[in-house]
C-alpha cells in the first residue's frame, strides 16, 4: 500500500470508534434517519435501485440501506482489508471488497446512488473522489453524503463547491448535531444542465 492510501487507513482509535455500540446507534438513530427523511421531503423511492456504499467500514451502514431502501443490488467497499473482513462476517446480500474511492472499479454510470457515511475528510485527494463518485453514478442519479465541521481539508463553502464542480446539484443540505456535521442529498446533472452555484443552495 502506498503512502497517500496507508495515510488514509483509520488508527486503532479511530477503528474502534468506528466499531462499537454508540456509533452504531448514532448512525441508525440519527444519521441514517436524516438521509430518509431527506428522500421522503423529495418523494424519492429507492427501492429497486442499485445502491453504492463508499467506505462501508463494518457494513453496518449498508445492513441498514439493505433494510430500509430494500435495492435490488448492492455494492459495498472499504480501503481497510480489516472492515472488509467484517462486513463479510455480516452474511449480507452485498458485493463487499476492498477498494479506493479516488479510483472506483466500477463502469461509469452503472448505479443509481451512492452514499457517503462520512469518509470525504479522510481523503487528501477528495475532489477526486467526488469526481469518481459522478463518473459511476448515472444521470439523475443522487448522491447522499455526510461530513463533520473543522476538518483541515475543506469548509462548508469548498465542500459544496467540490460537490457541484464534479457534476452534482445540491438539492438539499441539513446542518445537525449543533452544526458540526451536514448532511447532503444530491442529484447528478445531465451534460447540459447548467450548474447552479452553490451559494444558492438554501438550509432545511
Amino acid at each position: 500500500m502506498n503512502t497517500t492510501m496507508e495515510s488514509r487507513r483509520l488508527g486503532p482509535f479511530e477503528f474502534l470508534m468506528m466499531n462499537n455500540p454508540v456509533r452504531r446507534w448514532f448512525q441508525r438513530s440519527v444519521e441514517f434517519p436524516i438521509f430518509l427523511r431527506m428522500l421522503n421531503r423529495h418523494c424519492i423511492d429507492l427501492t429497486g435501485k442499485t445502491i453504492m456504499d463508499i467506505g462501508c467500514g463494518s457494513g453496518y451502514s449498508t445492513k441498514l440501506i439493505l433494510e430500509k431502501l430494500h435495492p435490488s443490488r448492492i455494492e459495498a467497499f472499504d480501503l481497510m482489508p480489516e472492515q472488509i473482513e467484517l462486513a463479510r462476517k455480516r452474511r449480507l446480500a452485498a458485493d463487499f471488497r476492498v477498494g479506493d474511492a479516488t479510483r472506483i472499479e466500477a463502469r461509469e454510470v452503472s448505479v443509481d446512488v451512492v452514499f457517503v457515511f462520512g469518509i470525504l475528510h479522510h481523503i487528501p485527494e477528495w475532489k477526486r473522489a467526488l469526481e469518481e463518485m459522478s463518473r459511476v453514478v448515472k444521470p439523475e442519479g443522487l448522491l447522499l453524503l455526510e461530513e463533520p465541521r473543522f476538518v483541515h481539508l475543506f469548509d462548508w463553502l469548498d465542500l459544496a463547491a467540490g460537490i457541484e464542480q464534479a457534476g452534482f446539484s445540491i438539492l438539499e443540505q441539513k446542518p445537525w448535531f449543533m452544526g458540526y456535521f451536514r448532511s447532503y442529498l444530491c442529484r447528478k446533472m445531465s451534460p447540459i444542465e447548467p450548474k447552479q452555484a452553490a451559494s444558492s443552495v438554501s438550509l432545511h
